[in-house]
């Protein structure tokens, strides 16, 4: 059964022992973020802060920051996560999405009248990083709409909170909604915007979905991965529908041709991103629900809920344009954590089509480190990895580097030009075949695996305390 909103999947979350509640009260401006962190590095749960210092709401974090919870927000079994992503967001046929009438809509359960909107009474005043330029809205579904189609688009991005009811909006130009920004500034308008907090956590995970074309629908694509439709209503102030399950709505306009200041910001790759001139976003609306619950996700080194949504949607995707295109004999890939790497195990049936595999993946602007190995090597036992490296990897021909790549995402520019390089090394054996591995027999290891219980049940020992020889 398909969550119909967060308080739902935290439920869920609180049943499967992947909920740490916190009671005590903790400060925005340094607490929350460290503690996120904390628990992070130590792969712990979703956290659930139910007393920030002078806001009145609890607050969610780490809501998708590991593989087994974004399993969890699929309602699958951790095993068959990557197959059931590849299987849900491939599938053409997608339930319509109804559209209900305002008083049905939770999300808009009570209206803050423009004269008294605060973004004290809304939103947490989170610092992730000490180093960060201020505090940041970092985990909404911003809803914008092409000017030229009509067609919508959900994505996330971070807004650094102004006074004025204003914030930052960043946003890179090759995203779509960079895109879209650029065609309304092109026209010398301003964009409307809708930016939703918390909601069924499948709608972040498919805002997420690598490959899609501008004007595919994310909305539809979070409903096909729930496999039923989802209600949404129109926006109060903005030509936009929205989730009508979400905690908050903020309704306003990036103003055209207006540059501010924004940033520094701890980023994915675990540094700060510069300082930049970036579009303002003006708010001039927001909803909520009776009782609402605030959506953070911090940001820094990983894990985070951003590495763990890039690995999920990088194994998925690669692994599927992979087999399609280029090799059908791809066992699995992995993406480390990293989000620039991708470790490809293949069963080769030509020489140098591990090349292949390297060039394609080269593709992917995210992409800056591609390894590929042989299908008796589990891409996920880097120590395996390595030794393939070490042994199967012939430098002068099996390391390939290329220059002048545009990346993407606020990645730290070495030598300061701005472009990156690649890297692809082939792991693998040559088709003529090397030295026999030295391990068991599979029959070998089947007849011991068939006989584990036995040699592993508990009798009684032989040795004697102090009788050593």
């Amino acid at each position: 059964m398909a969550y119909t909103d967060l308080r739902q999947y935290v439920a869920k979350l609180a049943s499967a022992g992947e909920l740490l509640e916190i009671d005590a009260e903790v400060d925005p401006e340094w607490e929350v973020g460290s503690i996120a962190y904390k628990v992070l590095s130590e792969n712990g749960p979703a956290i659930l802060f139910n007393d920030v210092k002078d806001y009145p709401y609890p607050v969610l974090a780490n809501m998708v920051s590991t593989m087994d919870r974004c399993a969890l927000a699929m309602e699958v079994a951790p095993e068959v996560l990557v197959d059931a992503y590849i299987e849900k967001t491939s599938a053409s046929d997608r339930p319509d999405l109804p559209v209900v009438e305002r008083d049905q809509a939770p999300c808009k359960a009570v209206t803050i009248p423009k004269e008294k909107l605060s973004f004290d009474d809304l939103i947490p005043p989170i610092v992730s990083n000490p180093g960060d330029g201020g505090a940041y809205l970092n985990f909404g579904l911003i809803m914008t709409k092409d000017p030229e189609t009509g067609l919508q688009n959900m994505g996330i991005y971070r807004l650094q909170l102004r006074d004025g009811l204003q914030t930052g909006f960043w946003c890179s130009p090759t995203s779509h909604a960079g895109m879209i920004r650029g065609k309304y500034e092109a026209l010398g308008q301003d964009m409307e915007v809708a930016i939703c907090v918390g909601a069924d956590p499948v709608l972040y995970l498919a805002s997420q979905v690598p490959g899609m074309d501008l004007g595919q629908s994310e909305l539809e694509m979070a409903a096909g991965m729930r496999g039923q439709p989802f209600d949404l209503v129109k926006a109060d102030t903005v030509d936009l529908l929205i989730p009508a399950n979400c905690e908050f709505v903020f309704e306003g306009r990036v103003l055209a041709g207006r540059r501010e200041e924004e940033g520094p910001y701890g980023e994915y790759p675990g540094y700060y991103g510069p300082v930049g001139q970036q579009p303002v976003l003006q708010i001039e609306h927001a909803t909520r629900k009776s009782e609402p619950m605030f959506l953070y996700t911090y940001l820094g080194l990983p894990p985070t809920d951003t590495h763990a949504m890039g690995q999920l949607s990088g194994e998925a995707g690669f692994l599927h344009k992979l087999r399609t295109d280029v090799a059908p004999t791809v066992r699995s890939v992995y993406c480390p954590p990293d989000m620039h790497t991708v470790v490809v195990s293949l069963k080769k049936t030509y020489e140098e089509q591990a090349k292949h595999v390297i060039f394609s993946m080269w593709t992917s602007r995210i992409i800056k480190t591609v390894i590929v190995v042989d299908d008796d090597v589990d891409p996920r036992n880097l120590d395996l990895v390595s030794w393939a490296v070490a042994n199967r990897c012939h430098a002068p021909r099996d390391m390939i580097t290329s220059d002048g790549f545009c990346t993407i995402g606020p990645s730290p520019e070495k030598y300061g030009d701005g472009i990156a390089a690649k890297i692809g090394i082939d792991a693998t054996e040559p088709m003529s075949g090397f030295p026999a591995l030295v391990r068991p027999t599979s029959d070998m290891l089947e007849k011991v695996n068939e006989r584990w219980g036995e040699l592993t049940s508990p009798k009684a020992s032989r040795l004697r305390a102090g009788k050593g020889r």
